[in-house]
């Protein structure tokens, strides 16, 4: 009999238990309670669909989230973040994390795995509405795991040992190196490498994305595979400087199925943004955060993603307009043109507009 699913769900248990026990005992001024829900609409062509004749728009709510916050000492804190989406929910985050020595702090739980510029940022302070494509397909998420993380002088680095997935007796080893080569305030610019090495132990893996549409259907499909392992790479730039942000990333990955075959998956984005405001996005520690100053914000990204095995491409163009009224309140719209090839020829292309309200609290 295979105890992993058994082991995996045992740690989960007792994890969450660790993190709810001191939020329950604790007084309510003790626990910082916070969150938020988007509304999205999208309107789109029926090319964005498998089958004619379903609806071409949708509104919804796109997810929401309830986070739970406690220090229990100087050198313990915990997080519980409970997510809502599709009608389902789910626990995102449940971890303790340990700051007590000076080289690095440890993060024990269900936690984002250290990967990507943009997959690290919250969901409520990117600047499409969508992650980009290659993100969505490669970036890995949140797995349960022990991690850790520090900084010294201009570098933050993580390092953690994750199992991705409760059911299978699969493992990963990720890591990132950030470096500021250059700052002056927020002005700044960003590097940073970013690799996971996975074993999946005949795990089903399938890229099977839609493109940056989420109400959408899974167009992006590529081969029905039993991985044996993965081998992740990622590279990350970020420039900041009066109110221009630039982001890029360039992401690859191998897959080694059961039968030795390898295929290869790789793609990038290249993203703008300008705040009329003049002033720059939250930086710590090698993430990007939220905007600062409320008001409008235009932006645009190019973003494309290539089954190279398969000889397909997604390409998809987007500019959008954001409105931020205050820290609680935020308007998205974003214009999203797509394009996608297989053996060089075009095939497929479509339009559609997407629209949300954001409210934090």
């Amino acid at each position: 009999m295979n105890q992993t699913p058994l082991l995996a769900k045992l740690i989960t248990f007792t994890l969450s238990c660790c993190v709810l026990s001191p939020i329950l005992q604790a007084k309510s001024n003790d626990v910082d309670i916070s969150g938020y829900v988007m509304i999205d609409h999208n309107d789109f062509d029926d090319s964005f669909l498998e089958n004619e004749g379903e609806p071409t728009s949708e509104t919804a709510i796109r997810r929401a989230r309830l986070s739970f916050k406690n220090k229990i000492n100087d050198n313990w804190k915990t997080k519980l973040q409970l997510g809502f989406s599709d009608d389902t929910a789910e626990i995102k985050d449940a971890y303790l994390k340990y700051s007590g020595w000076q080289w690095a702090d440890l993060t024990l739980g269900q936690q984002k795995e250290g990967f990507g510029l943009e997959k690290l940022t919250s969901s409520r302070n990117t600047m499409m509405m969508e992650r980009s494509l290659v993100t969505e397909a490669l970036s890995p998420g949140r797995s349960i795991g022990a991690n850790l993380s520090g900084d010294f002088s201009s570098f933050t680095w993580q390092l953690g040992y994750f199992r991705p997935d409760e059911t299978q007796s699969s493992s990963a080893v990720t890591g990132r190196l950030t470096w500021l080569p250059w700052q002056q305030d927020n002005n700044l610019i960003h590097l940073g490498v970013a690799f996971s090495e996975r074993d999946l132990d005949g795990s089903e893996y399938r890229i099977n994305e839609p493109l940056e549409v989420n109400f959408s259907d899974s167009l992006f499909e590529g081969t029905d595979l039993l991985a044996e392992d993965v081998s992740l790479q990622g590279i990350e730039f970020l420039w900041q400087q009066h109110g221009f942000t630039t982001t890029a990333e360039w992401q690859k990955a191998r897959v080694t199925d059961v039968n030795s075959q390898e295929y290869d998956y790789e793609g990038g984005y290249l993203q703008v943004s300008y705040q009329l405001s003049g002033d720059n996005r939250e930086y710590k520690k090698g993430e990007l955060g939220s905007v600062v100053t409320p008001g409008w914000e235009l932006t645009s990204r190019y973003s494309e993603l290539e089954l190279v095995n398969e000889a397909e491409k997604a390409q998809i163009y987007s500019v959008g307009v954001n409105y931020t009224m205050d820290k609680n309140l935020k308007f998205m719209a974003d214009y999203i043109k797509t394009k996608q090839l297989k053996n060089s020829t075009e095939f497929d292309a479509g339009n559609a507009i997407t629209l949300r309200a954001q409210y934090t609290f």
